[in-house]
């Protein structure tokens, strides 16, 4: 999830103290500049799909030879009243934000415990933490990434493999605008005055929201 905010900011930070960095996408032709960067290569890499994790696998250990350390930041967040979320929704919520961060790890775990060393760190949020009204399927997804790590972090000591998990709060990302869908249902109006509120606040609140780069020093 490199091509734009925290991913992106991460590569650059990364890369401009001497990281090989592989920075993965869906759409490397959204890679931007990062093309440009030195240290920086760019691999197709789709989480919901296992054949594009091994692909992008395959061909950055070609051009690596081994990895240390991999973050999981892929991820969107589905947003608004639970009732009126789809199947789809509920499916491609936990496929990207839980499904795909676990296949991840499965299909990197056996190069890390084969040289018995290397790092996770899953990129998860506040929604970890703390539940709030019209967020049930992010949060619902942040909270198996809060226990999936914690339970990983124990499971993977003996073999010396490091487990981190980040939980930002909001910052002035592309989360904000384009990685929120909302649910919706035009014969159910129940929930508008509330949902109506909500974006209000969040687009209020959007320009003054503090820089992400401070999420890339911490990763």
């Amino acid at each position: 999830g490199s091509n734009s905010g925290i991913g992106r900011l991460a590569a650059l930070h990364l890369a401009q103290r001497n990281w090989r960095v592989a920075a993965t996408m869906r759409d490397p032709q959204k890679a931007g500049t990062l093309n440009q960067t030195e240290n920086i290569q760019i691999y197709k890499l789709d989480v919901t799909q296992r054949q594009s994790i091994e692909k992008a696998k395959a061909n950055i250990l070609k051009d690596f030879g081994h990895i240390d350390v991999v973050i999981n930041n892929a991820g969107f967040g589905c947003y608004g009243a639970f009732e009126l979320a789809t199947e789809e929704q509920i499916d491609r919520q936990l496929a990207v934000n839980v499904k795909g961060l676990m296949m991840m790890w499965k299909l990197w775990l056996p190069h890390f415990r084969a040289r018995q060393q290397g790092s996770f760190i899953n990129i998860s949020s506040i929604a970890g933490l703390a539940s709030y009204p019209l967020a049930s399927l992010y949060i619902s997804s942040k909270w198996a990434v809060e226990g999936f790590t914690e339970a990983l972090y124990y499971e993977l000591k003996p073999f010396n493999i490091s487990v981190k998990l980040i939980e930002p709060g909001g910052f002035k990302t592309n989360f904000q605008t384009s990685s929120i869908t909302w649910t919706e249902d035009e014969n159910v109006e129940a929930y508008d005055q509330w949902v109506k509120a909500n974006r209000a606040v969040r687009d209020q609140k959007r320009p003054n929201l503090p820089d992400p780069s401070t999420v890339a020093k911490v990763i």
